[in-house]
Parts: structure tokens; sequence; C-alpha cells
């Protein structure tokens, strides 16, 4: 969402580099958007001419306006789809259980993916322990925190702030941090060989963000610590690609901004899956058919 300047918001556009197989890539063919009815979604679609206001959609979308919304590339793009656009005003209790917003996209070759948001039970379900909110359980929630504070700690300005992850990660959470990391938004999609690539929308500089978890977990002011956090911190929000959690902490300039005033949609970090082509698919499904068979003679 936009106007947050605490959370990773939206973008649009490419990064990273450019291959030899980004350039033969699939884009979707169609597109469906389920489970909005109660977390919500918001659309938007750019004008070339004005790249500072994209247009929203605020009605449900068919599947040609979810398309054109998604018609970015390396170089600009067309719109974003944010998945559950409701994330920042629910409760940790709320969240829990809350309604999975997905986009899924077929690209023609019978392999259709899903791109989903994220709930409490995504973030804070453990195969050990079932669901656990505190540091130290074995899940997404401590794995992608642990990630994005060894992120922070390539910035020697602030290795005196990163030394309690405990702290931090309780503040992150009380502060609805997961919740804030969970409305990803989907600049574009495209499909190679096996590999599934998605451009998500967010900052090109996360400072802000950062610098307002470190004040909330030491109670220094705000305005103080801002001036001892570097420039240049990036990192996206989460999406599930076919149920894995996937994320970023390199961004491109997208080249488009929303002029809100704290330049939203500034950034696109790209983020890729391996997805079983039909025909692979196809094949390991004979196999443990002929397997099956022999077993049972």
């Amino acid at each position: 969402m936009k106007n947050t300047p605490i959370k990773n918001v939206i973008a649009s556009v490419g990064l990273v580099t450019l291959s030899a197989n980004s350039l033969l890539a699939d884009t979707p063919s169609t597109a469906i958007l389920t489970g909005d009815s109660i977390s919500g979604s918001t659309i938007y679609v750019v004008d070339p001419a004005s790249a500072s206001t994209p247009q929203e959609i605020i009605f449900t979308p068919d599947s040609s306006q979810l398309i054109n919304a998604l018609g970015g590339d390396i170089s600009f793009a067309g719109g974003n789809v944010e998945l559950y656009a409701n994330s920042d005003g629910a409760s940790l209790a709320d969240f829990q259980n809350a309604q999975h917003v997905e986009l899924t996209v077929d690209f023609g070759n019978g392999s259709p993916v899903t791109l989903s948001s994220l709930n409490g039970q995504d973030w804070f379900n453990s195969a050990s322990a079932g669901y656990d909110t505190t540091w130290g359980a074995d899940n997404l929630a401590n794995q992608w925190f642990n990630d994005f504070v060894d992120e922070l700690e390539t910035f020697p300005s602030l290795a005196s702030f990163t030394t309690d992850r405990e702290d931090l990660f309780n503040t992150f959470r009380d502060d609805g941090g997961f919740q804030q990391q969970s409305d990803p938004n989907i600049s574009y999609v495209e499909s190679s060989g096996d590999t599934v690539t998605v451009g998500l929308g967010g900052f090109i500089d996360i400072k802000p963000r950062v610098a307002g978890l470190v004040a909330n977990a030491t109670g220094l002011p705000e305005g103080v610590v801002l001036a001892l956090v570097p420039d240049g911190i990036q990192s996206s929000e989460v999406v599930l690609i076919n149920g894995v959690a996937s994320y970023g902490f390199e961004a491109r300039a997208s080249g488009v901004v929303l002029d809100d005033g704290v330049d939203s949609y500034s950034a696109t970090y790209e983020v890729s899956q391996s997805v079983p082509e039909p025909s692979s698919t196809l094949l390991i499904l004979l196999g443990a058919g002929a397997v099956t068979l022999r077993r049972k003679r």
C-alpha cells in the first residue's frame, strides 16, 4: 500500500541482470484474482505519459485488466497488483488466519502459477511447535528476520543496533512488521523453462522503515536514529510462489514513482522459483506410476 514510509511499498518494473533467458521469457496469457473479498487487493495501471500518477482500479478486475497491470518488464512497469491490501490494519490475532489473496497466472503451457499473500500461519507455523510467534522458533518469520538483519549488518554503522536480535524481532512483530511484509505488489510475472520470475514492487531505499524499527526497539528519538542510519538499504516484501516464500534484498529503480510524498513504486525486486515444466511433471508422474506397477507385481 502507499503512503506508508515504514513499509516496503510497491513499485513497478524490472531489475537485476538481463540474461538471454529473460529475452525469451513467456508472459501471462490469462490471470485470475481470488480471495480478495475480505483481505482486499489494489490494482494500479501506469500511463507511460504520466508515470508519477498510476491509476488505481478499485473495482473487481477482469483478466485483461490484470494482464495490463502486469505488463512490466526490465525497463518499465505497466502497473502492479497488490495482494492483501488490508494487511497493515490487521491485528496479530486477525492476521493468524487471514484470507489469502491469490493471483493465478497461466502462460498457455498448461502449468499455471499461483502468487499469494501471506498470513500468520505462513510466518509462524513450525513443524515442531505449531503456531509460535516467539524469537528463535523454527519458522519463516525467524528465517526471514535473520536474513533481514544479516542484510542490515552489511552496513557497519548499524552494528550497534543489531546485536540484540530478539529485541528487534519482538519490536518488529509487535509493531505489525510481519503484516506489512505480507501484501506483495506484483509488477510482472515471466516464465522461462522451469523458472518463474516475479517483479515485486517496493522502495528503492527503506531507510525510514529501519530507523522506525531501531527507534522503537531502543527508545531513541526517531530523528536521532534517522541521522545514524545509512542510505541505500533495500528489502522486498514477501510473496508465495506456488506456496514457497520468496523475497530479495537488491532492487533497481523502476522508472515509476507515485507522487505521494514518499516516492512509492520507486523500485522493483526480482525473485524467482523453479517450477517443473508440464512435460517434466508428466514424466515424473509416469515414472512414479511405473514404480508402483512394478511393486504390485
